[in-house]
């Protein structure tokens, strides 16, 4: 049988797993975009999320194993080249275990976005990235407006149309 003082105990425990079990830095509509330090992926300058502040950022984690990413990335170019001179930023974070991997993967479907790489799994902690591809549309504040798993074609449209209600903020 249970008594106050043993179900007490019961539940300091329970909350504690569960603090542990799901970090309190993960990304969710309505916070702060956390801060990551990248490394370009190919020049290795230093690139931080949080630098793009007073635009609006596409924040694309993906692998070069993700089928879905190699439809997402033209796509996401094609809006990239239409809304950047407004103050689009696409920031696309690959979490390949191998870098070579990644490079074969952008030979094939280049980009003029920037790509950052983080083999360390840093940022995609951060954010509790748990699906390829999963992006965040992030406001000129910092603020994470949306989170997308997965990419279908009829996604684009979603997208340029919440880019653009943020552009005019």
């Amino acid at each position: 049988m249970f008594n106050i003082t043993s179900m007490n105990k019961f539940i300091q425990v329970l909350c504690l797993c569960l603090t542990v079990s799901f970090p309190l830095w993960a990304a969710e509509v309505g916070d702060t975009a956390p801060d990551c330090e990248l490394k370009h992926f190919e020049t290795q300058e230093n690139l931080n999320i949080n630098d793009l502040k007073g635009k609006v950022v596409y924040i694309d984690f993906w692998a070069s194993w993700c089928p879905t990413c190699k439809k997402s990335f033209p796509a996401l170019n094609k809006l990239h080249e239409e809304l950047n001179s407004r103050g689009f930023e696409i920031f696309a974070v690959n979490l390949d275990e191998q870098k070579q991997d990644a490079d074969a993967f952008l030979r094939k479907n280049p980009v003029d976005f920037a790509i950052a790489y983080d083999a360390r799994g840093e940022c995609p902690k951060a954010y509790q990235v748990m699906a390829m591809p999963t992006s965040y549309i992030v406001d000129k504040r910092g603020i994470v407006r949306e989170i997308h798993l997965g990419f279908k074609d009829e996604d684009v449209g979603k997208i340029r149309t919440k880019v653009l209600a943020l552009l005019d903020e």
